[in-house]
Formats: C-alpha cells, structure tokens, sequence
C-alpha cells in the first residue's frame, strides 16, 4: 500500500466533522468524479446495448424495426438505462455536495474576513 493509499485510508477513516473542509470536498469530488465517469460509459452503451438486442432477435428471423422494438422493450435494456438513471441521480447527489462544501467554505471565508476587518477597524478606533 503506498503512502498516499494509507493517508487517503485514514482521512475517510476519520468522522466527516473532524475532516477539513478542503478534503472532504477532495473525498466527495473523487467520487464524483468515478460515479461522473461510470455514468458517461453507461449513457454511451445504451445505443451499443440495444443494437446487440437487436442483433439477436434479427438472427432468430425478426424483422428489423420490429427488432428494434423488441429490444428496447428487453428487461435488459430497461435494467442497462435505469442502471445509467441512477447512476447520474448520485452524480447529481455528489454534485450537491460539493456545492455545499463550496458555499461553506465561502462562507467561512467571509466570516473570517469581517472578524478580521472588525478587528482592524478596533486598533484603528483606539
């Protein structure tokens, strides 16, 4: 196990609230990032998948448009686009929370920023 594969380890190891905030939006944009891709691959087969349905049913002698019905029809390409539907619903879930983690860290960054200036114009005042 390299190093970075034991740090990566022991941060998601660690409760969220005791994780920065930089890197739990590091461990929420990698697996968006994986869930982004498995999703692309997926909505990119559909057409390949129903094809191969079709390809089979016009083996067994059905006619093409009729295959091609059939097979878009086929449990298995519904399975293959609900698989691709749920897939971009927890891209879209992971995408919300690193909107969310930005927003905090904005603001976290404007509050740092009034207690600084608040500071600032205390020294001023004196």
């Amino acid at each position: 196990m390299t190093i970075s594969e034991r740090a990566r380890a022991t941060v998601q190891d660690m409760p969220e609230r005791q994780q920065s905030l930089a890197e739990r939006f590091r461990l929420v944009a990698e697996e968006y990032a994986e869930v982004d891709a498995a999703f692309y691959m997926l909505e990119n087969t559909r057409t390949s998948i129903a094809a191969e349905l079709a390809l089979k049913e016009i083996a067994k002698g059905t006619p093409v448009s009729k295959a091609e019905l059939i097979a878009k029809a086929s449990a298995e390409y519904r399975e293959h686009v609900t698989k691709a539907g749920d897939t971009k619903h927890r891209a879209n879930v992971l995408r919300a929370r690193m909107d969310y983690l930005r927003m905090r860290e904005r603001k976290e960054d404007r509050e740092s920023w009034n207690e600084r200036s608040e500071r600032k114009m205390g020294r001023t005042a004196t």
